[in-house]
């Protein structure tokens, strides 16, 4: 479950980067600070949605761009955010501390 939430959390970022956006680090800047408000998450998704990807860029100017390196780092922070968040979620019982069975010396007419 949680792990549905963070990649719904972070689906401006795979977007830009699937579509080899050209403002990818700072789509996923925002996303990563900013992304917990409404307002911020929204502002993320739709600019991860314009069309300022390198493709793009390549057609307006008309000419042969030099080779774009991949965003790939911003890929392997994604994968590491999952994987830590597959090997830290563990389920956890909770036990009502009146559960226990504790013990405790009554002496003296003295109650708990």
């Amino acid at each position: 479950m949680l792990i549905v939430v963070t990649l719904l959390y972070f689906l401006p970022t795979v977007i830009a980067l699937s579509r080899g956006h050209l403002s990818g680090l700072a789509i996923f800047l925002l996303n990563l600070f900013l992304g917990w408000t409404v307002i911020g998450w929204l502002i993320a998704f739709i600019w991860s949605c314009t069309s300022n990807t390198a493709a793009n860029l390549h057609r307006t100017e008309g000419g042969v761009i030099g080779p774009r390196r991949p965003n790939s780092s911003l890929w392997l922070i994604l994968l590491a955010i999952v994987v830590a968040l597959i090997l830290f979620d563990r389920p956890r019982n909770f036990q009502d501390v009146r559960s226990f069975d504790l013990n405790f010396p009554t002496g003296h007419g003295l109650r708990l």
